[in-house]
């Protein structure tokens, strides 16, 4: 079963991006984050987790495309910080219009080494 474009994000009732972050449920599909929102420069950092039984359905991409219409005109950017070893995530953000802006270096520490981060950003408003 494919997601359609149903996805509804919502805060927990008093719960604002002004504190710094701010997560959004999905529910029953899973959760983004954002988080190191930057007000002046008007962008924030975004994670996000599918529930294990809603994986490989189409609905991250529709939580991350629902996240970009509820922020438009809001937010100037979203970027993610993604291990360069998951390229499943690094396919989905690039399937949501996300582009690579910049890599570090053996920058997370995985099993005894170390591997390189992918940022990847979306400008979502030209305000």
């Amino acid at each position: 079963m494919k997601a359609g474009n149903d996805i509804t994000l919502v805060a927990e009732e008093g719960a604002s991006l002004s504190s710094g972050s701010l997560r959004l449920y999905a529910l029953p599909y899973g959760c983004v984050d954002l988080y190191a929102f930057d007000p002046l420069n008007r962008r924030c950092a975004v994670g996000i987790a599918v529930a294990t039984g809603h994986r490989r359905q189409g609905h991250a991409l529709a939580m991350l495309e629902a996240l970009s219409a509820q922020y438009r005109g809001t937010l100037h950017q979203f970027y993610a910080d993604i291990a360069a070893t998951n390229t499943a995530s690094l396919t989905l953000f690039r399937k949501a219009g996300y582009t690579e802006c910049g890599r570090f270096r053996e920058w997370l520490s995985v099993d005894g080494g170390y591997v390189d981060t992918i940022r990847m950003q979306m400008i979502i408003s030209t305000e």
